[in-house]
């Protein structure tokens, strides 16, 4: 196994740790043991858990990014858009448990705040791009978006914690909202 294979596969073992235990209560130990190598490697590669913790932050939001990356933006339907946005709370919960806990955490660290606010930005910016697509370059794209990532946010976090929520009416209503401000 060379260097990049054990990097990726403490990577995802800080995942699956951080997912399960959550960031405060997972350690070094019960990564290196999901990871089936020593603590002692874990620490060659990152330097503490902080580190392991943006990287595995890093490569899951790039996951998501490459997934659009290359696709003309003016072929996806904001409906398509928004129905892989809401997959997401069911399909990938870890990932949403993940990037709220990072917010959290930011909250408290001056470290990790700059790494929530970059996550915030390139969620904004994300959305901002097919935004232009739809809605022309108005004014408040930028705005819409950072509305939009509140929303998807949100709607996710119900979810994951009252599994009752109906995501689907959520997102429909959403979706007609969109709509009505678009024809404006």
């Amino acid at each position: 196994m060379n260097k990049e294979d054990k990097r990726q596969r403490i990577i995802n073992a800080a995942y699956k740790v951080f997912a399960r235990k959550g960031y405060i209560n997972a350690s070094i130990k019960d990564i290196a043991k999901e990871a089936d190598i020593t603590p002692g490697l874990v620490h060659y590669y990152f330097k503490n858990k902080e580190e392991l913790l943006l990287s595995v932050q890093n490569q899951v939001q790039e996951r998501y990014h490459n997934k659009y990356k290359g696709k003309d933006e003016k072929l996806l339907s904001p409906m398509e858009t928004l129905q892989e946005i809401k997959s997401r709370a069911e399909s990938d919960p870890e990932w949403y448990s993940l990037r709220y806990e990072i917010y959290s955490l930011g909250l408290k660290n001056g470290d990790l705040q700059k790494e929530a606010a970059s996550i915030l930005r390139n969620g904004r910016e994300s959305l901002s791009k097919p935004l232009q697509n739809i809605i022309g370059e108005a004014k408040d794209t930028e705005e819409m978006a950072s509305i939009l990532l509140a929303c998807f946010d949100g709607l996710a976090l119900q979810k994951i914690i009252d599994k009752d929520f109906n995501i689907d009416r959520a997102y429909h209503l959403l979706a007609n909202l969109l709509e009505i401000y678009m024809k404006e």
